[in-house]
């Protein structure tokens, strides 16, 4: 048959042109325009066979569906190349995080033992024994946890590590022990450095207390020298006082006797009179406040005397021997009765020039216990000691303030050095040892200095 044969028309009522035209039927071929028909033949040959590219389509459609495969499973592969890389990450992340639960169980030994041996040392030297409770219960749950094993990782393809949920439940387990030891350990340490920090508390309370116990001792043994020393200073003034009373008797006959006016005169009796009743005044002895009280109350009495009889001497002065006025004199010290003592001033330079010198020589003062005496002071002494001792008043040289007499105590008796020295150096600026007062002068009295100028 020929090739360009056209196929039998189909059995069946003729059809519509006009439908035929425009809808070609089910399995047969449109007629196309002789340019469209004519397309795809070779010079020479008919139009292309429908049938012969049936097996060109099969392959091109297998061919796709290959590809496609290909295209599917080099995906899948991937996925799950990836899937097997974040087990493998998700595995290392575990596995971390065992190995730092497992670093701080390893570490919970040498804590336990560093708490239990600060537990023992501290036993009863805590300010808060709550401290040491709550260790004891820190180290019971670190020796616990100490004993346990961490969790286990199977290695990745296994049935426990399959997928991304076994890992996940896997981690937080891990991450859970571990963070377990580690809270563990640092609260154990925590417990431990509080019992430390009590402990240092009460090591401080402790030299606290024994710095205040030394505080009070020392403030005792302060306040029992304080005493003593008051007690001392009283004995002192209170014999100072009986001598300004005694004294002060001499004062208001002799000052009567000369024509003293009475107002001065009341005035030393007044103060006589509270002298008289300050050393009949008593005190708490074992109490420093009311000794010293006692003893500054005798101390103002006896100055009040003495200054109310210097007052009295002023207005009987005339600048005889015992009546020298006292502001024409210079001071040259206080003698053992606490009184004021004056000498000429000419004297009391020299004098102050051999102090410098002996001073120097002996580390010492050289003090004047007696310079001017008052004609009432002379009276006084003349009948304490008699006048085989005591010039009579008005005519010895304490009356003119040219002489001094040195306490025995400092050194000034015969053949000591400080007689000697003074006895040999007084005379370089006119202070001599009188010969009656030497050693065999008949009244020996190496304490006493006459001032000649």
């Amino acid at each position: 048959m020929p090739l360009n044969a056209e196929p039998p028309a189909p059995a069946g009522p003729p059809l519509d042109p006009a439908a035929v035209a425009s809808s070609p039927p089910q399995g047969t071929t449109a007629e196309v325009p002789d340019e469209a028909r004519h397309q795809g033949t070779t010079p020479g040959r008919g139009p292309s066979d429908g049938g012969s590219m049936r097996p060109l389509v099969v392959f091109l459609i297998a061919a796709a569906v290959a590809l496609v495969g290909s295209i599917v499973f080099a995906f899948v592969h991937i996925g799950n190349e990836r899937e097997r890389a974040e087990l493998a990450d998700a595995r290392a992340d575990v596995v971390q995080a065992v190995d730092e639960g497992r670093t701080a169980q390893e570490g919970l030994a040498q804590q336990i033992a560093t708490a239990e041996k600060v537990l023992a040392s501290s036993d009863g030297k805590v300010v808060d024994s709550a401290v040491r409770v709550d260790l004891v219960g820190h180290i019971a749950a670190a020796k616990e946890l100490g004993a346990m094993r961490p969790p286990a990782v199977p290695e990745p393809g296994t049935a426990a590590l399959d997928t991304t949920e076994d890992v996940d439940a896997l981690e937080a387990a891990a991450t859970e022990w571990a963070i377990t030891m580690r809270t563990t350990a640092t609260t154990l340490v925590a417990a431990t450095e509080d019992v430390q920090a009590s402990n240092r508390q009460w090591q401080q309370n402790r030299k606290d207390a024994k710095a205040k116990a030394i505080a009070a001792a020392e403030r005792t043994k302060k306040a029992a020298a304080q005493l003593k020393t008051a007690k001392v200073t009283l004995t002192k003034v209170t014999a100072q006082l009986k001598i300004s009373v005694r004294d002060s008797e001499y004062t208001l006959s002799w000052t009567a006797d000369v024509g003293a006016p009475a107002a001065v005169r009341k005035a030393i009796m007044t103060h006589r009179a509270e002298g008289k009743a300050a050393l009949a005044a008593g005190a708490n002895l074992s109490n420093l406040r009311s000794v010293q009280a006692l003893g500054e109350r005798r101390e103002a009495a006896r100055a009040a005397i003495e200054a109310a009889a210097w007052d009295a001497r002023a207005t009987v002065a005339d600048g005889s021997n015992g009546r020298l006025d006292v502001d024409e004199l210079c001071k040259v010290g206080v003698g053992p009765e606490g009184q004021d003592q004056y000498l000429r001033c000419d004297a009391a330079q020299a004098w102050k020039k051999l102090d410098a010198r002996f001073k120097a020589e002996f580390g010492k003062p050289l003090r004047v216990e007696y310079g001017y005496r008052p004609y009432d002071w002379q009276l006084q002494a003349l009948d304490e000691f008699g006048s085989g001792q005591v010039a009579a008043p008005g005519t010895s040289n304490h009356g003119l303030a040219l002489a001094a007499d040195v306490p025995v105590d400092d050194g000034f008796r015969f053949g000591r050095p400080e007689y000697t020295w003074l006895a040999a150096n007084g005379p370089k600026v006119g202070w001599h040892h009188p010969e009656w007062a030497r050693q065999g002068g008949g009244r020996e009295e190496p304490w006493h200095f006459e001032y000649v100028g």
